[in-house]
């Protein structure tokens, strides 16, 4: 962010938003779907990972062109934004694959993919400390995502095969079977995307890319604390799955146990943010994007809900409740886009976190 300073860095995060709207439509709501699938019946665990991962192929090389005509209407005689959205739109294809990750979830075996994105971050982090000393162009970062996934990828399966994982194999009926429960979580998977990436759409169509990656820098400040909840709200899953219909009192106290830590970590993490906004700011970004402090502020306090939101996500799987999740997204994503409307040319990027 530093050497790419604050508007490539916005070319950066614009084109990633449509990559994120789209890897909603990629992952096809099949995660929590294939753990409860895999739990159930271990047995089929190659025709359903198999049956998964070729729908996901699909789905992504349809994103992949998507991405780039919607960039060539958008932005017009920008060959660089066309070129980088493209470079980044790889990284959908290879995403396919991380559908075994739920297979380790479903086994209780969540270090190994800990171990595997851990290797493939670092993969990444190296790669883009080559570019820095070699002072590549904006292009080559774009493409670092996708490094990212290529390794993972190739980790993923190799350890998979490695450990006595069944073949893979497509089936129709299985294929059938998974889209008829996941489609309420394919469309509420592209509503929380629309709400968590429109805001940097719209400041690139509003305001500009330097605003952008200002904002940018507020999120990811945001998100660094998201990743502990989310290994815990993976881990817990399949436990949770396990106990509804065996003891429903543990079922519902697990949730709550599980709903407490995140909320009295998410607020001590805002009111650090909070009090220490601009220190950490200067620390990581440096003078040029002292103006994402007060966005900055803001955010810090929506990311609780958040993540709350994706925890909720296990009693809706095991109560059956997917019908009610595009219902609630839907009226979110209504809010927050007539809000940012209206926010972000009054306020700039604080309308947009405020509408959030």
């Amino acid at each position: 962010a530093r050497y790419l300073g604050p508007t490539n860095y916005g070319v950066i995060n614009y084109a990633a938003s449509f990559t994120a709207f789209f890897s909603s439509i990629c992952t096809l709501g099949l995660e929590g779907i294939i753990v409860k699938e895999l739990v159930d019946n271990p047995e089929r665990e190659g025709e359903l990972l198999g049956s998964g991962i070729l729908m996901r192929l699909a789905s992504s090389l349809f994103s992949m062109f998507a991405i780039i005509i919607l960039i060539s209407i958008m932005n017009r005689n920008d060959a660089v934004m066309l070129v980088v959205a493209a470079l980044q739109s790889i990284a959908l294809l290879f995403r396919s694959v991380e559908l075994i990750e739920f297979w380790y979830q479903s086994k209780l075996q969540s270090k190994y993919s800990s171990i595997i994105k851990g290797i493939g971050y670092t993969t990444m982090s190296l790669y883009k400390v080559v570019l820095l000393i070699t002072g590549k162009s904006l292009e080559w970062f774009a493409f670092s995502t996708a490094v990212e996934s290529i390794v993972i990828a190739i980790l993923f399966l190799y350890f998979y095969h490695r450990q006595g994982g069944k073949r893979f194999r497509f089936k129709l009926t299985t294929a059938k079977e998974l889209i008829s429960q996941s489609y309420h979580f394919v469309l509420s998977g592209m509503i929380v995307v629309i709400y968590n990436h429109m805001d940097k759409i719209m400041i690139g169509q509003y305001l500009n890319e330097k605003q952008v990656g200002l904002y940018s820098a507020a999120l990811t400040i945001c998100s660094m604390w998201v990743f502990i909840p989310r290994a815990v709200i993976n881990s817990a899953r399949p436990l949770i799955m396990k106990l509804k219909g065996q003891n429903e009192d543990l079922y519902v106290r697990r949730l709550k146990q599980l709903y407490s830590f995140i909320w009295w970590m998410g607020i001590a993490f805002a009111l650090i943010i909070s009090a220490f906004s601009t220190l950490i700011v200067l620390i990581l970004y440096g003078r040029q994007y002292l103006d994402a402090v007060p966005s900055l502020i803001i955010a810090s306090w929506y990311t609780v809900f958040s993540v709350l939101g994706t925890a909720r996500g296990i009693w809706i799987l095991c109560e059956g409740k997917y019908k009610f999740v595009k219902r609630y997204l839907s009226w979110g994503v209504v809010v927050n886009l007539v809000l940012n409307t209206i926010l972000i040319p009054m306020w700039g990027i604080e309308g947009a976190a405020f509408a959030t």
